[in-house]
């Protein structure tokens, strides 16, 4: 998808020919999904139906239970009720809120050093790109680093190296970007720092975040699981864009309210490292405590 969009929608003559050309390939991934998952329902249907040996094994086989859907004020009071869902929420919720600050300023900076819409269009079809493939290599060595280090280190690696990362970024904001040199490096910063923390997200921190739902219960998993994906990645990028929405009324633009971003930033990432730190404590507890209990039903 990046380079279709950098090596053919951004080549077009003008911005509203470029986006006829993006709406056709969406029409297009649209269309295929709807065929992919009507050939595929149909499938397990074929499946489940040729698996049934006769009418009575049918009838006789278990009605599955329905789901019973979750509201935000039942999610919130699940994740209420147990401290570990409270902690693995604060985890997706710190990175929800820290990449919707720093990637805010980088793509203003973006926008003063591509104004034309072209240009902007041709950079972002690269990164997106650029993520992709970082992503598959760094995929493989995220695993080992979990195996071998542990589920602490990988859960605390992506907070720690946005943290890394941001310094520089923020540096170079304060010191004034009306250079085009200056502009040239805060942009490079930042791509580099959006880029490699949305890769460590997708390598380390989402394994670790799943791998913490594993010594639940399965009340807990189900249950916590769909709490914090509704109210962690809602929160997360609705409060960011709330906070960013007062600090631009307070100082008319992103960039200027940057030293009050880089604050919130910091002290968010702090509270997820802390949760992070903590949960490990709980998940190794409760990772023996499992472990335990297997091989005690293994002897009997």
């Amino acid at each position: 998808a990046g380079q279709y969009i950098a090596r053919f929608a951004s080549q077009a003559s003008d911005f509203n020919s470029s986006m006829h050309r993006l709406t056709v390939a969406v029409t297009f991934a649209g269309v295929m999904i709807c065929v992919f998952y009507h050939l595929s329902t149909s499938f397990i249907d074929r499946e489940q139906f040729n698996s049934s040996s006769s009418k009575d094994e049918t009838a006789k086989a278990p009605k599955k239970k329905k789901k019973s859907k979750m509201s935000m004020t039942d999610s919130f009071k699940f994740l209420v009720s147990s401290q570990y869902l409270r902690l693995v929420f604060m985890l997706v919720l710190g990175y929800g809120l820290s990449v919707n600050f720093t990637e805010i300023m980088w793509k203003s900076l973006l926008k003063k050093k591509y104004p034309d819409p072209l240009e902007y269009q041709r950079f972002i079809g690269n990164f997106s790109s650029a993520v992709g493939v970082a992503t598959c290599v760094v995929i493989l060595f995220g695993v080992h680093v979990i195996r071998i280090l542990g589920w602490r280190v990988g859960a605390m690696t992506t907070p720690a190296l946005m943290a890394v990362l941001a310094i520089p970024f923020f540096i170079c904001i304060f010191m004034g970007i009306d250079n085009p040199e200056r502009l040239s490096i805060a942009v490079a910063l930042g791509t580099a720092q959006s880029l490699l923390s949305k890769t460590s997200k997708y390598a380390l921190f989402d394994p670790t975040t799943q791998m913490a739902y594993i010594p639940l219960d399965e009340e807990s998993k189900v249950k916590g699981k769909a709490a914090i994906d509704v109210l962690g990645s809602r929160l997360g990028k609705s409060g960011g864009s709330l906070i960013q929405q007062g600090l631009v009324l307070l100082f008319g633009n992103i960039l200027n309210a940057s030293a009050a971003v880089a604050v919130v930033f910091y002290s968010v990432l702090v509270s997820w490292l802390l949760a992070a730190n903590k949960l490990s404590g709980l998940f190794i507890a409760k990772t023996e405590m499992q472990k335990a209990d297997r091989q005690g039903e293994g002897k009997k």
